[in-house]
């Protein structure tokens, strides 16, 4: 691009609209013109903010003001930035005088309308007044001097003047201030202070309905600092042509090739080197479905890297599933549900990928709720006839059958695990690895029946030996293949043993969903006896069990959510990635883009 203002700028927007090149830096953006937009932005931002308080202008009194309409005068953006700024600056002047006055005035209602210039006489004189609020202990401290006067009595205090002819000479005691000004002058101060502010408030209803002009001038701004950005993070070669660098997805190139085509744009297409690997961005294009786990891993910031799995549908699955056994509570699915709905509401059913997410929470919550019986921890509304239909005994919070859930926790690890590996076989379905993946297999379902023999006294079959054989073997063969076997081979038996301990550590991880689980519902029955084991007999005990019943079961359900994000998250972040060998070492594809 030819290196001039206004070309730059042109260029920059039309390849900003585009918005397909994610821009790989030669240098820092630093120029002043930059912190001037960027101050301007600052500037336009708390100019808006403060006329979002007078919107639409309501209750505007009428009067005579008047305001031009900015939006045909020249730079009038700057015009009515610079007034609203300038009349809220005003407002918050008026606003410390008028706390001050009303200081002074609470000042007299407490004393009396003492005359300020008799006082400054009498200083003149050689005579000095001091005030003070005494309680009678201090007052007896006192007592003996002939200088102090109780002149009256605000609730628990003394009010005690001393008359002192030296004005270093004070009491022992915190001085009370006299006021400022006469109490006529603050009465009328304040009067002028609030007929300023009403006008002034008039002023910026009558600005609000012109700040649309602001919004726009906001949006330049942005598209002028993002421009400016791009801009000085590229080179100049000879102060003749700007040049920049960066990364485009492969089905984009005949986009921006035809538009630089269109705009005279030199350009060089070509894949990235083994050295630039690591600085390729990571554009993950997935289900639609599955986009709604996005929130979850933009929070903790995972970002897989450009030669890593994209792992957001298992993610998503396993997640949604985590969060049911985790909270397990019909109710508290319930009023999930409600609170995103209300809040979703408010916001006038935006369609945004959290609320798709929080739907399915909360209906994953509910679904294991109704399964297991469990609806606010109680066992009665378990026992009703039509919940009770509903429900699997076998998975039941109330007589249920622990060992087989504890059972179903393992094996769904299990599961989780062999997915991750079969992704990597799916990956390498060309080259031998895709065989020591499966040997990777045979060892997962070894440890799980070690687990559950070890852990649940479940004795394993005679197959759970060759297992471990045959896995070992297909990893020790197909994990390195090279030009040098026997080094390869020697290699994956000596990493071998540790990577068995860290699996079988990863599949006893899962009995957290069963303990998480089980502890959610022991404190909400805990709660529910807590406030209702002794029944409700006079209204006190109705109230005081309504308090236990509302902040129990909010706590919980503050728990419950905590523990979906902690470990409901883990064991996709660190047990699932790191069998699907994804460290999260990316990062994300952003293109410089630029609204049309």
């Amino acid at each position: 691009m030819s290196d001039t203002a206004i070309d730059v700028d042109a260029n920059l927007t039309l390849l900003g609209q585009l918005g397909v090149l994610h821009v790989s830096p030669f240098q820092p953006a630093k120029d002043k013109s930059i912190e001037r937009v960027d101050a301007r932005i600052k500037q336009l931002q708390k100019a808006i903010s403060i006329l979002d308080l007078y919107e639409n202008g309501q209750d505007l009194e009428s009067g005579s003001i008047s305001i031009p309409d900015y939006s045909n005068v020249e730079r009038g953006e700057i015009e009515l930035l610079e007034r609203v700024l300038s009349v809220d600056n005003d407002q918050k002047q008026l606003e410390a005088t008028a706390q001050r006055v009303n200081i002074d005035l609470a000042w007299f209602s407490k004393w009396g309308n003492i005359s300020l210039t008799d006082i400054e006489k009498l200083r003149e004189k050689d005579v000095f007044l001091r005030l003070y609020l005494l309680n009678d202990k201090e007052i007896k401290s006192i007592t003996e001097r002939e200088d102090i006067y109780v002149i009256g009595e605000r609730n628990d205090f003394r009010q005690v003047l001393l008359i002192a002819d030296d004005e270093d000479e004070k009491l022992d005691f915190q001085e009370v201030e006299w006021p400022q000004i006469q109490l006529e002058d603050a009465k009328d101060l304040l009067r002028d202070t609030e007929n300023k502010q009403k006008e002034n408030q008039n002023l910026l209803k009558l600005f609000s309905f012109q700040k649309n002009i602001l919004k726009e001038a906001l949006d330049e701004r942005n598209r002028r600092l993002d421009v400016r950005n791009i801009q000085y993070e590229g080179i100049s070669i000879d102060n003749q042509v700007g040049c920049w660098r960066g990364f485009i997805p492969e089905d984009v190139e005949d986009k921006f090739i035809e538009e630089a085509e269109i705009n005279g744009w030199g350009y060089l297409i070509e894949e990235p080197s083994s050295e630039e690997i690591d600085e390729v961005p990571t554009l993950v294009r997935t289900s639609r479905w599955a986009k709604n786990i996005q929130p979850v891993m933009d929070f903790m910031g995972l970002v897989p890297g450009y030669k890593e799995l994209d792992v957001s549908k298992v993610f998503m699955l396993f997640f949604t599933f985590f969060s049911g056994v985790l909270v397990g509570d019909a109710g508290y699915g319930l009023v999930f549900l409600l609170i995103t709905f209300l809040v979703h509401r408010h916001q006038k059913f935006a369609k945004k990928v959290e609320y798709s997410l929080f739907y399915t929470l909360s209906f994953s919550i509910m679904i294991w709720g109704v399964l297991t019986g469990t609806y606010f921890g109680s066992e009665l509304i378990a026992e009703l006839p039509i919940l009770r239909s509903l429900r699997i005994e076998q998975l039941a919070s109330f007589g249920g059958d622990s060992l087989f859930i504890q059972k179903l926790m393992f094996l769904i690890g299990a599961i989780h695990l062999t997915i991750g590996h079969l992704q990597i076989a799916w990956r390498y379905i060309n080259s031998v690895k895709a065989i020591a993946q499966i040997g990777w297999v045979a060892i997962i379902w070894g440890l799980y029946l070690i687990v559950s023999q070890m852990v649940l006294g479940i004795t394993a079959p005679g197959i759970m030996i060759w297992l471990f054989v045959g896995g070992a073997l297909l990893i020790a063969l197909f994990s390195n293949p090279g030009t040098n076997f026997a080094k390869g081979m020697l290699s994956s038996l000596a990493s071998l043993p540790l990577s068995i301990i860290n699996g079988f550590s990863d599949i006893i991880s899962y009995i957290r969903l069963y303990a998480v689980g089980l502890s959610t519902v022991l404190m909400a029955a805990s709660f529910n006896q807590m406030a209702l084991g002794d029944g409700v007999t006079t209204l006190a005990s109705g109230i005081g069990a309504a308090i236990i019943l509302i902040l129990g079961h909010g706590l919980n359900m503050i728990l419950a959510a905590m523990a979906v994000l902690v470990h409901g998250v883990r064991l996709n972040m660190l047990e699932y990635a790191g069998h699907a060998s994804v460290e999260f070492s990316g990062n994300e594809y952003t293109p410089f883009k630029l609204k049309k």
